[in-house]
């Protein structure tokens, strides 16, 4: 038995060859490539932004020196605010010194005082408290919480009670009573906790 191919199946069958050979091209040539491009064109937007801090990094190299070395004078000056911590006793001192100086510019005297010992506060800091009770006008007990504010140590107040000296019953005569009042105080400070020795 013999095939004949007319020319119009040879056609359809060339036809048939073509298209199978264009869809391999097509799938496992041109598409892949197309991927991979793409793929590429990502990777060098990355690659481009990767770059930039490299040139930036290279352009600030001289400054970290200098950002280094203000960095340890504001650390400096930010430690300058805490009361000393290496010794309690004497931490106990520097706080009631700048307690009573700051009374003393408000024209006050501290009736009683109570220090107690540095407890810890967390990991970095301990934490000092002194207790005082004085009695005066209403503008001298201001002045000496802003004299507190203004000291130059970092001081809190963490309780404030005012109470007046003199409880009225009945109005006084012309001239007769003063404006007194009595403030309980618990002021605390922040002391950095000693740095541990190795070995």
């Amino acid at each position: 038995m013999k095939f004949e191919i007319r020319e119009r199946d040879r056609r359809a069958v060339l036809m048939l060859l073509a298209a199978g050979g264009l869809y391999v091209v097509l799938s496992f040539g041109l598409l892949p490539a197309f991927d991979s491009l793409k793929a590429a064109a990502t990777g060098t937007s990355d690659k481009e932004q990767q770059l930039s801090k490299y040139r930036r990094a290279l352009v600030r190299k001289g400054n970290y020196t200098q950002l280094l070395e203000q960095a340890r004078k504001n650390m400096a000056a930010d430690e300058a605010l805490f009361i000393r911590g290496d010794n309690p006793s004497l931490a106990a001192v520097e706080l009631q010194t700048i307690v009573e100086g700051a009374a003393g510019k408000s024209g006050l005297a501290l009736n009683q005082r109570n220090i107690s010992a540095a407890r810890k506060k967390d990991d970095v800091f301990n934490e000092i408290t002194m207790t005082v009770a004085i009695d005066g006008t209403p503008s001298q007990i201001s002045s000496f919480l802003s004299e507190l504010r203004s000291a130059p140590k970092f001081l809190v107040v963490r309780s404030l009670q005012l109470a007046p000296t003199e409880v009225l019953h009945e109005a006084p005569p012309k001239g007769g009573f003063k404006k007194m009042l009595r403030a309980n105080l618990t002021i605390s400070g922040l002391l950095p906790v000693p740095a541990r020795k190795n070995g």
